[in-house]
């Protein structure tokens, strides 16, 4: 639990919150007509945005882009397809896989095509059936003690311990959790920055730069560690209690995804829960993938500030060029370590990037600063 909250905590949505600031700035306040990672490093590169540097940073954006898209497909869209399979009685299998993930493109192409009008209410959708499956774990799954005492104690052993987590590198490769599952968390969220950061700075004008980091920061964060120890601290307390075996499930080679709806079935009302959370994440990834697809648009058009400017066969493009990766990772059966790699992959060179962005956006900032000054 204390090792989750670190990878999903305060390092990368404090990332996220800075990331949606110098997007917005760029935007909003200079002024950029393009959506465009090469935009943000303008200030910096000069000329060279409309050039082969600026075109090279655009490129590496979108590959980062499709490998975010792939990656989070193709590692969640496996327990889709095991719901469905257990609450309708169909096999398993990669076409059912395929299915849902067409079904997912079709719900957010949709939305996608209505902009931010259909975003803004499968989110909506999203976030209350996010909300009562937290409630209903959290009131009615019998570990409620064992989740808010277990939850304030990962809090402080993560605050305790979080700077020798965060210069962890386990040199004599004892364990190689770093190297295995640190590393790939962290590419995971550089990759995704060409994305939610890139949304959060777009819709954030009329904000101060005071309001979009506390916003991206606390409501990001929130709700992570809200989801985090409620579900974790419920399957944990299963375990502890002996009502469930699930690391010996795990530990005897019987698949992950199954001892997730194991853990589910041992909820009141399992069958209806399992339903909800089918929604839940078809939502939740229509939601992310519909935003993903304007932002996308958005690097594909010379002057898109106005998402009702992209054109609609432009949003059907991208969507479903989005969804193509992610079913070729599946029918190549790609495992745990070659998803990892392909994160990894798609990060290194943005880390660049990025920084070369932050620079951008601080060296801009005092000139504007000045002469508002």
């Amino acid at each position: 639990m204390m090792m989750s909250l670190f990878h999903w905590g305060p390092i990368p949505w404090g990332f996220y919150a800075v990331l949606a600031v110098c997007f917005g700035f760029s935007i909003h306040v200079i002024g950029s007509k393009k959506q465009r990672f090469s935009e943000a490093c303008r200030p910096i590169l000069g000329s060279l945005v409309d050039r082969f540097p600026g075109k090279l940073i655009d490129i590496l954006a979108v590959v980062a882009l499709i490998a975010g898209c792939a990656t989070t497909f193709s590692v969640a869209t496996p327990l889709l397809s095991e719901i469905v399979s257990r609450f309708w009685g169909i096999s398993s299998s990669n076409i059912l896989t395929v299915c849902l993930l067409l079904i997912v493109c079709g719900i957010y192409t949709t939305s996608a095509l209505h902009g931010m009008k259909g975003v803004k209410h499968l989110s909506g959708l999203c976030m209350y059936i996010f909300i009562a499956l937290m409630l209903f774990v959290l009131c009615c799954g019998g570990e409620t003690r064992f989740i808010v005492e277990n939850g304030f104690s990962s809090l402080g052993r993560f605050v305790q311990n979080f700077w020798s987590l965060s210069t962890w590198t386990d040199p004599l490769r004892l364990d190689g959790f770093p190297q295995r599952w640190t590393s790939f968390y962290w590419a995971y969220w550089i990759v995704w920055c060409v994305a939610a950061p890139f949304f959060m700075g777009s819709i954030s004008k009329g904000r101060t730069i005071r309001q979009v980091i506390f916003g991206s920061y606390s409501f990001g964060m929130g709700a992570t560690f809200c989801s985090f120890v409620i579900f974790g601290n419920y399957g944990l307390g299963l375990q502890m209690s002996g009502k469930g075996q699930f690391l010996e499930s795990y530990a005897s080679g019987k698949d992950l995804y199954e001892i997730i709806l194991s853990v589910v079935d041992c909820l009141p009302f399992a069958r209806v829960i399992m339903l909800l959370l089918l929604f839940a994440m078809l939502a939740f990834y229509a939601t992310s993938f519909d935003s993903i697809t304007l932002v996308a648009c958005a690097y594909s058009s010379r002057n898109a500030l106005d998402e009702d400017h992209i054109s609609k066969k432009l949003r059907l493009f991208w969507a479903i060029l989005l969804i193509v990766f992610p079913i070729v990772l599946l029918f190549n059966e790609s495992s745990m370590s070659n998803l990892q790699t392909v994160s990894m992959i798609a990060a290194f060179p943005l880390m660049f990037v990025i920084i070369l962005i932050i620079a951008s956006f601080l060296k801009e900032g005092k000139k504007y600063t000045g002469k508002k000054g």
